[in-house]
């Protein structure tokens, strides 16, 4: 499966970063270290939007945190390293990329290390605004265990995203 969604990046992706762009939302999150996702936590990010520029060498990604139950809009930055990993600074050191891109969702895996070097490893599904079917979230649940993320750890959060659309 790993393979496939490689290839699908190598093959699919150099030619469908314009399908990156647009409005996005966030359906689900996974994270080994599950309490920096759980509501309110740093890491639950409800993804808005994603725009590419300079032939997508950096992603701007807009996204909504729900703290206190205050909804804060951020935008971040994510320049393309070497690896074809984008590197940004939320919460701590991030790098994410996209692994696997069709027209309805987006998946990303993204690595976070905290302030305090705490590392947290992450898997993003944005979509169009509908909720994964069955057959999307058991694949979600076999990539999870492939990220060595425990699959109780997936959180679907398009219903309890109440921050602005």
């Amino acid at each position: 499966m790993v393979k496939f969604l490689l290839l699908t990046l190598a093959f699919g992706l150099a030619h469908a970063y314009t399908e990156l762009e647009g409005a996005w939302f966030t359906t689900a999150i996974a994270a080994d270290n599950v309490d920096t996702i759980e509501e309110e936590g740093p890491m639950r990010l409800y993804v808005r939007e994603l725009t590419c520029s300079e032939a997508c060498n950096e992603m701007d990604v807009t996204f909504y945190v729900n703290a206190n139950g205050q909804c804060s809009e951020t935008t971040v930055t994510g320049y393309r390293q070497e690896d074809g990993k984008y590197r940004t600074q939320f919460e701590g050191d991030n790098r994410f990329e996209p692994v696997y891109a069709t027209s309805e969702n987006i998946v990303f895996t993204n690595k976070n290390v905290d302030r305090t070097g705490r590392t947290t490893n992450q898997i993003f599904v944005v979509g169009k605004g509908q909720p994964l079917t069955p057959e999307q979230y058991e694949k979600l649940e076999e990539f999870a265990k492939q990220q060595n993320i425990p699959k109780e750890n997936i959180r679907q959060v398009l219903d309890a995203d109440t921050c602005p659309k």
